[in-house]
């Protein structure tokens, strides 16, 4: 897809990253969430405002331990069923101040 691949299972006392990547000078902080039915819901639900809070904590903590503090980043969404695999670029905002 295009990505570097940084690293991997990043966990802070906050949160933590599933994939750190690299695409286009960008910091890329993915969340993966795999789903082998809908039992459960979509992938994309599992996705709560809490996790999006606690997942820009970890990229934020990451970013800070790496020198990186001012660089471009995002977080992308990618979910993976059965049959399907959906990228959901810069799918997580930094909150407001």
């Amino acid at each position: 897809m295009g990505y570097e691949i940084l690293g991997a299972n990043y966990r802070t006392r906050e949160g933590e990253v599933d994939l750190i990547a690299r695409e286009d000078g960008q910091f890329v902080f993915v969340e993966v969430k795999t789903r082998l039915g809908r039992s459960y819901g979509i992938g994309e639900e599992a996705i709560t405002p809490a996790k999006q809070a606690r997942i820009v904590k970890a990229a934020q903590a990451w970013l800070q331990e790496q020198g990186q503090a001012g660089a471009e980043w995002r977080i992308d969404i990618v979910v993976v069923e059965p049959g399907r695999l959906n990228v959901h670029r810069n799918a997580v905002a930094e909150p407001d101040p």
